[in-house]
């Protein structure tokens, strides 16, 4: 059996207040943090994904 997916129509965000907060978020450089666990877990995901 497939699945049947509903189409998703494009939100349209009105309020110019958030429409500047998701740009902001999108832009914005990754924490410390993540660049570390990034960089950490690299080597395990090549070796996963590796063909």
């Amino acid at each position: 059996m497939a699945a049947k997916i509903k189409p998703v129509e494009p939100t349209v965000i009105k309020d110019k207040r958030i429409v500047r907060e998701v740009i902001a978020q999108v832009r914005r450089k990754p924490a410390v943090e993540d660049v570390r666990w990034a960089k950490a877990r690299r080597k395990l995901f090549n070796e996963l994904t590796a063909k």
